[in-house]
């Protein structure tokens, strides 16, 4: 629709809400204004407006409509010495907001939520394979928080205890505006989420972003985390990164499979490409409680999860070579708890929980 390609402006009670959408995330941010002459709504070209306002200095700007002209919603723009003209459109065709009617109402200390979004957004699977696994999965418990995503091949769950709330329920949220909240919470305010079955809207000072939820069941996440390992393995994070890379480079660019074999208190890394005889073995000290073990992996999304860790070391655990790889942080945080599944390459490849 041409029509979402611009922003609507409303004006009431001499402020200014601007709002955007797609058609399924929608964002509203209301500002106070200098001082406005009546009330009503507005379609404005957003690309136009935004090469605009690129340009223009820390200035008072003045925006005049008229609609009895021969263009019919004719905007004046006029800042400093200059006068701008460009044509509206109607906002009576403008998508309105879906009301969100029998919502339930949590709210949530932005620290929390942007962490949340940080710590899983990356894991959630890309946007051409199944619906439900494209979100977040916002799990309410009583006094805790399970925030989940997954492509299948990795899990990550962020779990947030002291919550305030007495009952269970979740939604599966969209990516596109957790990406939003995420850019937009940079400072310490409360977030006020209110959902539906099909819709969910976050209020935060004068922004509110709402969107559409997924539809379906997602999976299980604590049935696919083993509850007990066999084998225990503590290692500095950013030394196993390093490594990781290095040897990443003499890898199989179409599975990016590095093995790893533990004995005692070393870990050897090897990542090789058979097709062009190249090969990178690399070394490391560790602390390991457990048996002899040959375990491989996809490097690259194995690095991408534990670059999202903030800890100075990190506990990998496993049971067998051919069932999921667990990563928690060694540094445990209050009131938090964090877990992320990695399921190895199998001679069959990869593996799916």
């Amino acid at each position: 629709m041409k029509i979402l390609e611009n922003f609507l402006f409303s004006v009431s009670n001499n402020n200014l809400t601007i709002t955007a959408t797609d058609g399924d995330t929608r964002a509203s941010i209301t500002i106070n204004l200098i001082e406005s002459d009546g009330e009503g709504e507005l379609v404005i070209p957003s690309k136009l407006l935004q090469e605009y306002l690129k340009n223009v200095p820390s200035i008072p700007i003045a925006f005049n409509l008229d609609t009895t002209g021969e263009n019919n919603y004719q905007i004046t723009i006029s800042a400093g010495n200059g006068v701008y003209r460009m044509v509206g459109m109607d906002a009576g065709n403008y998508p309105t907001m879906p009301q969100i009617s029998d919502a339930k109402s949590i709210v949530l200390n932005s620290s929390i939520l942007s962490t949340s979004i940080e710590y899983t957004l990356f894991c959630a699977a890309p946007v051409d394979y199944r619906q439900i696994l494209t979100g977040i999965n916002f799990d309410f418990k009583e006094n805790m928080l399970n925030v989940v995503s997954t492509d299948s091949h990795r899990l990550v769950r962020y779990r947030r205890f002291n919550i305030d709330t007495d009952d269970n329920f979740n939604f599966v949220s969209k990516r596109k505006p957790l990406q939003l909240l995420r850019n937009l919470l940079d400072k310490d305010t409360d977030v006020s989420i209110n959902f539906n079955e099909t819709n969910v809207s976050f209020e935060f000072d004068n922004i509110i972003i709402s969107c559409k939820l997924l539809e379906g069941v997602f999976p299980d996440y604590d049935r696919v985390i083993p509850p007990s390992f066999e084998n225990k393995l503590l290692i500095g994070k950013e030394d196993f990164i390093a490594a990781l890379k290095r040897v990443s480079v003499f890898t199989d660019k179409a599975t990016n499979q590095v093995k790893m074999h533990i004995e005692g208190q070393e870990i050897t890394l090897t990542g090789n490409d058979e097709e062009y005889a190249n090969e990178g073995i690399e070394k490391l000290q560790c602390t390991y409680e457990g048996e002899d073990m040959d375990i491989s992996f996809n490097s690259k999304t194995f690095m991408e999860m534990l670059q999202h860790l903030d800890c100075d070391n990190i506990n990998i655990l496993m049971n067998k070579p051919n069932t999921a790889i667990v990563i928690t942080p060694a540094e445990e945080n209050e009131n938090e708890d964090i877990v992320m599944l990695h399921m190895p390459i199998s001679l069959k490849g990869s593996g799916d929980y």
